[in-house]
């Protein structure tokens, strides 16, 4: 993962004119070093980050306890796969982007293989274009 860095907020716009300033992401990570530079990337960009959790049950806990504007999930978190709550996450409107240390779609349940992915490691010109879309996609 690239470093984070300073961006002022007239830059966070996206070639797409998404902004991310101000937009709640929950993070899901069970890796700690992975979730501190997913956050500190996310936070650079402007948004606010919910969490990270580290566990599938976390994830619906955070989103009936606050607001989020998306959702940056690892597939495999505790040796426990997301997939069973994605539904839920669907049927709130939440915006999921899944991430994986794999990049083939196949292996993902096919309900869910149309979701956006970013396969790690990921840089942070990869993950600021990707967040840009899900909350483009979500507005």
């Amino acid at each position: 993962m690239g470093l984070a860095v300073y961006v002022p907020l007239s830059e966070l716009r996206s070639q797409s004119g998404a902004s991310l300033a101000n937009r709640r992401i929950l993070v899901a990570e069970d890796e700690a070093l992975i979730a501190i530079g997913i956050e500190t990337m996310l936070q650079g960009f402007g948004c606010e980050v919910v969490g990270p959790v580290s566990e599938v049950r976390e994830i619906l806990q955070a989103v009936e306890a606050e607001p989020v504007d998306g959702a940056l999930l690892d597939v495999n978190l505790r040796g426990r796969q997301v997939f069973e709550i994605l539904p839920e996450l669907i049927r709130r409107k939440i915006p999921v982007m899944l991430t994986s240390g794999y990049d083939d779609a196949t292996l993902f349940p096919p309900a869910f293989r149309d979701l956006p992915r970013i396969s790690k490691p990921f840089d942070e010109a990869t993950l600021r274009r990707m967040c840009a879309a899900l909350v483009e996609r979500a507005a």
